[in-house]
């Protein structure tokens, strides 16, 4: 606000309050589109001026009042976009001067900040939603999620790839329209109970099958715990579960084939009482054969046992490949969930198949 006695102000406080006042001229002027294009180009760089000038009030005002402009200089745009979050976010929320490509680059190059602004715009298109989630941290990213007006279809799974541990955000990203059908196995156990209702009604998808899928990425959690744990931690995981009438060959085969080696063979010193030592070699650089006297020991007949022989081939390498990864990124085992992919449970007719301690005594011999 201008003060009644504007000659009694300091003069530098005169000369911003003037820039102020240009700042406002430049904008109305820039805002019109049947101006002359050489006055157009004396205004603009008088524009680039006053986006310059150290007076953050005056950059502050420009930016505002052009940020509805639809013909700029993109020195100028720029020079605006890059400014601070006060003299910034309001005309990147707003500005119709930038392609998708540029406002993608932008949102990759900007701070959070900037990301936000360009998060809230009316329309935000695929290539710059991918673009926020990639580079956005949790606050940009949490406004697009909340943005009708955003493409996410593309961006859904960077989303769930970066974000998965956040179920407030999961819960976003599931309840948009165009969340991607083929995502719901993902998602579905990252959401809360009343997320998960509403895909199954939206998508048609069974309970049955929502349970499986939110089972099997439990698994998916449980291996990485797996590959660190104690063996006295398998144990009482193994005694637990046995107890719940929940460790079935569905459960055992699925952990087995993504890399959960240390459990399948816990399991298997559980049935036999062999060594760990023993078991832990057969099961590593054994041949076939040997590998079948061992599952034979434990209880599994037939085809049963060419089942977990082949999950035990897939597992080796599945573990091995892991465990390279780890070494490669250094990232920390995962901590097991307290129902342990307790969803990943089987029909019934599967729960009896994970043999009976006692059968398992009477196969075999102690070469194995």
């Amino acid at each position: 606000m201008i003060p009644k006695d504007f000659t009694s102000l300091p003069t530098w406080r005169r000369a911003q309050i003037e820039k102020i006042a240009l700042a406002r001229k430049v904008g109305a002027f820039l805002n019109e589109s049947d101006r002359p294009p050489e006055e157009r180009e004396v205004v603009a760089g008088v524009a680039m001026k006053l986006a310059e000038d150290i007076s953050m009030e005056v950059r502050q005002t420009l930016a505002f009042e052009i940020r509805r402009a639809h013909d700029l200089p993109k020195a100028l745009a720029q020079r605006i976009a890059r400014d601070v979050e006060d003299v910034s976010s309001p005309f990147l929320e707003q500005t119709e001067v930038f392609s998708p490509e540029e406002l993608a680059e932008l949102a990759r190059e900007l701070q959070e900040h900037a990301r936000i602004a360009i998060a809230r715009r009316h329309h935000v298109p695929s290539v710059v939603a991918v673009a926020i989630a990639q580079a956005g941290g949790e606050r940009s990213v949490t406004f697009l999620l909340r943005n009708p007006g955003a493409e996410m279809g593309e961006a859904s799974s960077i989303v769930l790839d970066r974000f998965h541990h956040h179920r407030a955000m999961m819960d976003m990203l599931a309840r948009r329209p165009d969340f991607p059908v083929e995502l719901i196995a993902r998602i579905i156990d990252r959401v809360s109970e009343a997320a998960r209702r509403e895909l199954v009604d939206r998508y048609g998808v069974s309970e049955k099958l929502a349970g499986e899928a939110a089972g099997l990425a439990e698994a998916e959690s449980l291996v990485r715990w797996i590959l660190h744990a104690t063996h006295g931690a398998l144990n009482d995981y193994i005694r637990q579960k046995e107890a719940l009438g929940a460790l079935t060959d569905r459960l055992l085969v699925e952990l087995t084939r993504r890399g959960g080696m240390r459990l399948m063979i816990s399991y298997l010193v559980h049935l036999t009482g062999l060594d760990l030592e023993a078991v832990d070699k057969i099961i590593r650089h054994g041949r076939d054969e040997h590998i079948r006297k061992l599952l034979r020991r434990a209880g599994f007949r037939n085809g049963r046992c060419e089942r977990f022989l082949l999950a035990i081939h897939e597992g080796l390498e599945s573990e091995r490949q892991r465990l390279a990864a780890e070494s490669h990124e250094g990232s920390p085992p995962a901590a097991p969930a307290d129902d342990g992919a307790a969803g990943v449970t089987g029909d019934a007719d599967d729960a009896g198949e994970t043999g009976d301690a006692g059968d398992a005594g009477k196969t075999g011999d102690e070469g194995a």
